[in-house]
């Protein structure tokens, strides 16, 4: 009888495996998302359970400059996804379906020839794949929120791509059910309009660890870090600061771990979107949070304590600016010159924003500012700068952004009512214009500096040529045209920066040839960087995709050097790239030369319409 319920046991745990390895569940990719820094590529899932799926193995094709790693036992339940990227090291990424039986995925990457491709790494979080590209810089701000004070607002937070995406306005049956498949229409003969992709970045944090060193609290943990304002309890007294999008390591739930021989600190799943740390101290006011600059980690310590176990060196402060939205709103943006750490404290007549690791290596000019009397820049005995504002207690600093670049910061202070200013803002002198309106173009290149080069063409040449089209039609229709070039001549960045800041014009454009290690990509891009640049970059890519010929590359936030200087709305156009024979050749004819100004003339014209 033994042996009998022994081989029963052995037929029914088979019969299990089989008809659970029959049954066993793939993964549903629902969305892929790149970061507008350049830093990573998230492949999520938003299945609940955790499927069980081999690791994935990066492959590299070297003499491609390719490499791709297979998702098996996974399947798109989007489109497949092919991203242009405007990066030093990436140039495009490829997700698709491969196969269906078994259902495959594959993640391909296409990289220039300087870039290592060992550098990538893979990892996975939850069901979520984070591609990371190590050694990419990041070239624009992606800000994440790191702190809010306000508890309304303490939500699911998400930061939007800023990549922009043709689709064709719908004139005809085909074209709207291709539309509703999410197919584009073929044929030529539609008009571009730009929207925006639809995908977010998920803000999830993973806290993963906890560990006490020296009574300072370290928290390590892979996603977004996001901090509530704290608030106290008492008997016994304590502090509390919430975590909101995040998920904590079930091993660390609810458990207390000492910082000193009277206090000590929680962790909890507060609920399914919160994470709660709870430190019990006589003094609730003790320990503050220090921010890393990767935006992963961070730490409590006493704010007595004096210097910090620094993973970065010593950074310097560049620059502060401030930027009015209305009379009750202030944006406040910092640079430094190198990876920060930071604590953010709002007190009850003042907010406090500590930069640890940074030294003030020149004066920086509040009095320029429009921020309230008495803010300050000080220096502390301890180390690092302490920046203060005043507040009434109805203000508040409503959230904190930090740059993924970990070299920026940005305050959204909110004011009740007006306060006196710290003091005249410096401008320079206001240039009438007389009802005219002032456009600069800027022709890239030129003189000893010849651009992309290929087979004896220069793109300096092709950029003034379409520059002077562009000047000539633009002044047909009455604008007040300023060139930074009229001929083969060099004129450095901020020479051109310069010149438009001194006849402060409505917009500034700037009109490249774009080129690549590689001779396959081709087609159109518009870069902006400021906010107040986006509009007018909508508007011209619009009409550059209505008037040219080519394939659309799409809309990028870009950190280039006369787009970011410049007061006034600006973008930079690459009208095409060198480094593809057919497009070259394009660019060298009459017509498309033509074609080009006028798109540009033509996006200018409907900017100011609007």
């Amino acid at each position: 009888m033994k042996k009998f319920f022994l081989k029963m046991f052995y037929i029914f745990t088979f019969i299990l495996f089989f008809v659970g390895n029959c049954f066993a569940a793939d993964l549903n990719i629902s969305s892929v998302t790149y970061d507008d820094s350049g830093t990573f590529l998230l492949i999520n899932s938003f299945d609940n359970e955790n499927i069980q799926i081999p690791s994935p193995k990066l492959n590299i094709i070297a003499d491609e400059n390719k490499a791709y790693f297979d998702i098996n036992n996974a399947f798109i339940s989007c489109p497949p996804q092919n991203i242009f990227i405007s990066s030093k090291d990436i140039n495009e990424v490829n997700v698709n379906q491969i196969s269906t039986e078994p259902n495959i995925v594959r993640v391909a990457i296409k990289y220039n020839q300087e870039f290592n491709p060992k550098n990538i790494q893979l990892k996975r979080v939850a069901n979520t794949f984070v591609v990371r590209f190590r050694s990419t810089q990041i070239q624009n701000y992606y800000f994440q929120h790191i702190y809010s004070d306000a508890a309304s607002l303490v939500q699911d937070f998400f930061e939007p791509i800023v990549i922009q995406k043709p689709v064709p306005t719908v004139k005809t049956v085909a074209n709207q059910i291709n539309s509703a498949f999410g197919v584009s229409a073929s044929g030529g003969g539609d008009d571009f309009v730009l929207a925006k992709k639809d995908l977010v970045l998920p803000t999830l944090y993973y806290l993963d660890d906890l560990v006490i060193r020296n009574g300072i609290v370290h928290i390590s943990g892979v996603g977004s870090l996001t901090l509530a304002k704290p608030f106290t309890l008492s008997e016994p007294s304590r502090v509390v600061y919430d975590i909101p999008n995040a998920i904590l390591n079930p091993t660390l739930r609810n458990r207390e771990f000492s910082i000193t021989s009277t206090d000590f600190v929680k962790l909890g799943q507060f609920d399914t979107k919160t994470v709660r740390l709870v430190i019990s101290t006589d003094d609730t006011e003790r320990y503050i949070p220090v921010f890393s600059s990767d935006n992963q980690n961070f730490v409590f310590m006493d704010k007595s304590a004096v210097g910090l176990p620094f993973r970065y060196a010593s950074s310097g402060l560049r620059s502060i600016t401030a930027e009015k939205k209305d009379d009750n709103i202030t944006f406040l943006k910092f640079v430094f010159s190198k990876p920060i750490e930071y604590s953010v404290q709002l007190k009850s007549d003042k907010f406090e924003l500590s930069l640890l690791n940074v030294e003030k290596l020149h004066e920086i000019n509040l009095k320029s500012l429009s921020i309230p009397k008495d803010t300050s820049l000080t220096q502390n005995p301890k180390g690092g700068l302490v920046f203060s504002i005043p507040l009434a207690a109805e203000d508040n600093v409503t959230d904190v952004h930090a740059g993924a670049d970990g070299k920026t910061l940005r305050l959204k202070l909110k004011l009740t009512k007006p306060v006196e200013i710290q003091g005249e803002n410096v401008q320079p002198p206001k240039v009438d214009h007389k009802g005219k309106i002032y456009v600069v173009i800027d022709p890239g290149h030129g003189g000893s500096d010849c651009g992309a080069i290929r087979k004896g063409i220069n793109e300096k040449d092709i950029t003034l040529d379409i520059s002077k089209r562009v000047e000539g039609l633009l002044s047909k229709k009455g604008y007040e045209v300023f060139m930074t070039r009229m001929s083969d001549e060099t004129v450095s960045l901020q020479e051109r920066v310069e010149i438009s800041e001194n006849l402060q014009p409505d917009i500034f454009v700037s009109i490249h040839v774009n080129s690549s290690n590689s001779s396959a990509p081709n087609g159109l891009e518009t870069h902006y960087y400021k906010d107040n640049s986006l509009q007018l970059a909508k508007t011209l890519h619009a009409s550059l995709l209505n008037h040219v010929n080519a394939a659309d590359r799409g809309l990028f936030k870009s950190k280039f050097y006369v787009i970011n200087h410049t007061t006034a709305p600006a973008v930079l156009v690459e009208v095409g790239f060198m480094s593809n024979d057919a497009e070259r050749a394009q660019l060298l004819t009459e017509s498309r030369k033509q074609a080009t100004a006028k798109a540009i003339v033509e996006g200018i014209n409907d900017y100011f319409k609007k």
